[in-house]
């Protein structure tokens, strides 16, 4: 599945991060880099385990490797590379 990323910089200006690929397997949730924008982003991939699926908060979160990635539940997703505190925003091509 190739999904178009976003991330909204310091200033609140949006900014294009590529677009991606999901790969899931049994145990992760994988999505790496396929096309890279312009400015290279500063991450390239964000790797969680399913394992650690939390459904607490109305949607579906997923940690590990550094990486905390949000299942919106409508075929979007956040994602925080190496909790960085800056979200990267994944949509549907």
């Amino acid at each position: 599945m190739k999904l178009k990323c976003t991330y909204t910089g310091g200033g609140g200006t949006e900014h294009d991060a590529g677009i991606w690929e999901k790969k899931e397997t049994p145990k992760t949730i994988t999505l790496t880099l396929s096309e890279e924008p312009f400015f290279e982003p500063n991450y390239n991939i964000v790797k969680v385990k399913k394992e650690t699926r939390n459904e607490k908060r109305g949607d579906i979160r997923y940690h590990g490797y550094g990486d905390v990635l949000i299942d919106n539940e409508d075929g979007t997703y956040t994602a925080y590379p190496q909790q960085c505190g800056i979200p990267y925003y994944f949509e549907p091509l």
